[in-house]
């Protein structure tokens, strides 16, 4: 087990306790990069310095590119932050408001959308479907599936469900009331008045062709573009984004009172304690417009992740002590979250370790020399050891079976996520994600039975009937 142990704590000799802050955190990022758990850039700032700043690995492995502080990378969700304050902009200036019906921007969408509104699009409160991405998905892409769409995931403003094409919606949306394509629209209005000039929405008219190249955790390309507007497609660096964080303490672009209504807390502002969600690290959190808050020391703490194909993002403002962490990172699935924690120990002066390994690491390179019908023997055995430095959860296992899958090795993603039913039988996702590979299959028996059992452990899950249903009209 490897601690990094800081000054102030009782009894403790180390040499680690003797660093400062600033070199505290370079450890952590260079123990990291050396463990082949990170790849990318990051920076902190602690009472609103920058007091880290660097860059780790390549951006470009195949043509030796180095990944620098300047390296433009997808940020993946954390769009949602322009987007949101897209629609406050167009609010302040009378072009909008909150309570109108997305039908008043796509009539072409069904009636029974009528009761969604923009403020829930906001907080993922609508009720609009949930599906996944694919290469150069477009803005066109989500709204056809959305007017395909049979009946609303539950009434609007009921529950929180995270939902991409909502904030794809709201870019359009953007878009139809400024008259400008969204990327015009966001570098007049918000990139260049802060000085972001490396900042800019990915358009399929003029493809990016510098930014950074993703890889998944095993160092295989996971690359491609997404062109879903408001969802996804802002490109963006480190330094970037920290002027973004800094903005948004002095409301330079919006007005004060809009601004504290984006960083309400949703069930607060729509009465429902339903909006209010328990979280492991941050405790209780809900959704604001394109952010998560939760509170620190009293005051409010503001964060989000970003991820597809094999990138990685993360921000976070914690107001309490004007501490700003972003990380971008160029191989998905590195542990953001457990950066965080640990950079969040250091600036407080707390005992910090190194984030777990995946026991999906572990596993892949056993697969790579034993096969994986020895391999998954031998992690049964395996994940009852050294649980102080390696992660076997349930979502680690997950998401190896789905890079498996995706990379067309359906046979081992099965196994794999067979695995993960053993292991986790009470669990309604591995059964859900099981299912998805037998389907790949063309095993439809299996596949319903999947499904069958993932109904059983979550009964009134909607999407899970559905997709019962359709495996039964085959």
């Amino acid at each position: 087990m490897v601690f990094l142990l800081l000054a102030g704590v009782s009894g403790t000799a180390s040499v680690f306790g003797q660093l400062s802050k600033k070199e505290k955190i370079d450890s952590l990022m260079n123990a990291m990069y050396r463990r082949g758990e990170f790849t990318g850039a990051i920076l902190v700032a602690d009472h609103g310095q920058v007091i880290y700043e660097n860059a780790f690995g390549l951006s470009d492995r195949k043509k030796q590119i180095p990944f620098q502080t300047s390296t433009q990378e997808y940020i993946g969700s954390i769009s949602k932050q322009f987007t949101a304050m897209g629609i406050m902009i167009l609010k302040d200036r009378g072009k909008l408001r909150y309570d109108q019906s997305i039908r008043d921007f796509f009539p072409e969408l069904p009636a029974f959308t009528q009761g969604v509104t923009i403020k829930n699009l906001l907080y993922h409160t609508s009720g609009l479907d949930v599906f996944d991405d694919f290469p150069d998905m477009t803005e066109k892409d989500v709204l056809n599936i959305l007017v395909k769409q049979n009946k609303l995931r539950f009434t609007p403003g009921e529950k929180f469900e995270y939902c991409n094409a909502g904030y794809s919606l709201l870019g359009q949306i953007i878009e139809k009331v400024s008259g400008e394509g969204l990327n015009a629209f966001m570098t007049e209005n918000i990139f260049r008045p802060l000085g972001m000039n490396h900042t800019e929405v990915n358009e399929i008219s003029h493809r990016n062709t510098s930014r950074a190249v993703g890889y998944d955790m095993f160092g295989n390309v996971s690359d491609y573009d997404s062109f879903m507007g408001g969802n996804v497609s802002v490109i963006s660096t480190v330094g970037d984004m920290y002027l973004w964080d800094d903005a948004l303490y002095h409301f330079k672009l919006v007005s004060a009172e809009t601004l504290s209504e984006a960083f309400a807390m949703s069930n607060e502002e729509m009465k429902n304690r339903a909006l209010l969600l328990q979280d492991n690290m941050f405790g209780d959190k809900s959704y604001g417009f394109g952010i998560w808050i939760a509170m620190h020391k009293g005051k409010k703490d503001f964060f989000h992740d970003g991820a597809f194909a094999g990138f990685q993002s993360y921000n976070e403002r914690i107001t309490s002590d004007h501490i700003s962490i972003i990380e971008l990172s160029n191989m998905r699935r590195c542990d953001v979250y457990g950066v965080r924690e640990a950079i969040v120990n250091i600036l407080e002066n707390k005992v910090y370790r190194l984030p777990k390994i995946s026991g999906a690491v572990w596993l892949n390179k056993k697969i790579a020399v034993d096969g994986i019908e020895a391999a998954v023997s031998a992690y049964r055995e395996f994940r009852g050891t050294d649980t102080a430095n390696y992660d076997y959860s349930e979502g680690q296992l997950n998401s190896y079976a789905y890079i498996l899958l995706r990379g067309g090795r359906v046979d081992e993603s099965i196994k794999v996520f067979k695995l993960n039913t053993e292991l986790f039988p009470n669990s309604f996702n591995v059964f859900d994600s099981i299912a998805d590979a037998y389907e790949k299959a063309g095993n439809k028996d299996m596949a319903l039975k999947s499904r069958m059992k993932a109904l059983e452990l979550d009964p009134t899950n909607e999407y899970e009937k559905e997709q019962v249903k359709a495996l039964q009209a085959k």
